[in-house]
């Protein structure tokens, strides 16, 4: 058996019983240390991806604006390039997302996931792209689909309340803590 001392906690009511108590290792205030130093780090990193593409977004406009004047105006040029500037408003928004949360939402990864997908296909002309090729890109926009409905079945009741998702009865959600049973 291990010979270091161990305290054991209680889990608030919102949390499995399975999981009442559990042991607790000593703290040591590592913890404490690495989330001060590198947690503003990441954020600044994150602030210059935002800022970055921000950057992208506005060279990317500005040449889709010009794709738009031009006397040449071809679909095959602007669709895509509209296509292209709604993956950088996902990742925008996935960016912004994380700043805001400290979580990564699959669900907005999802989502750019397949306007990019749908991007690459009209850029491929589907027409003459492989059949084979083709099944399979559909299976895949399918399953991102099926991901992005029913992905959030397992997530749990306290994490969706603390991100501020939207509940199953339409009110918003909020960062408050839950009410003890009646």
């Amino acid at each position: 058996m291990d010979a270091r001392p161990t305290t054991h906690i209680t889990v608030p009511h919102d949390e499995s019983p399975s999981s009442a108590t559990r042991p607790r290792v000593p703290y040591t205030g590592v913890h404490s240390v690495v989330r001060r130093f590198l947690e503003p780090a990441q954020d600044t990193l994150v602030v210059l991806l935002a800022l970055v593409l921000l950057g992208v977004m506005i060279r990317a406009l500005m040449m889709l604006g010009a794709d738009v004047v031009s006397p040449q105006l071809s679909f095959s040029v602007v669709v895509p390039g509209v296509l292209f500037l709604l993956v950088l408003v996902e990742l925008q928004r996935l960016l912004l997302i994380y700043l805001r949360e400290h979580h990564v939402s699959v669900d907005v990864m999802i989502e750019a996931t397949i306007v990019s997908v749908l991007r690459e296909v009209l850029l491929l002309n589907p027409i003459e792209m492989d059949p084979f090729r083709l099944l399979a890109l559909t299976a895949f926009v399918l399953a991102l689909g099926v991901l992005l409905r029913f992905g959030d079945i397992r997530a749990p009741q306290r994490r969706v309340r603390y991100h501020g998702a939207t509940p199953d009865d339409g009110s918003q959600g909020t960062r408050r803590p839950s009410s003890p049973p009646e």
